[in-house]
């Protein structure tokens, strides 16, 4: 029994990898939000904890309300030299 591709099937190929090239072009949330500032107050910050001492509601500098709600902040905000 022998294979034989179609033209549907690399039409469909060609589909899937355009979307898949299309995907990894996308920016990442990194690349949209600002970074760690490299100030003072922000050195030495290497853990997602660290950044709750001060980033939190009655905190020195609270998040946004329209920030989400998530302890992960080195997932979207970048550490410079890192």
């Amino acid at each position: 029994m022998k294979f034989r591709l179609k033209k549907s099937d690399f039409i469909v190929i060609g589909l899937a990898l355009a979307v898949i090239i299309f995907l990894t072009r996308l920016p990442s949330p990194k690349d949209n939000n600002p970074p760690v500032p490299a100030d003072r107050a922000h050195h030495g910050i290497k853990l997602e904890k660290d950044c709750l001492f001060c980033h939190v509601k009655g905190g020195e500098r609270p998040l946004k309300e329209r920030h989400p709600k998530r302890q992960d902040c080195f997932r979207c905000h970048r550490v410079e030299g890192a």
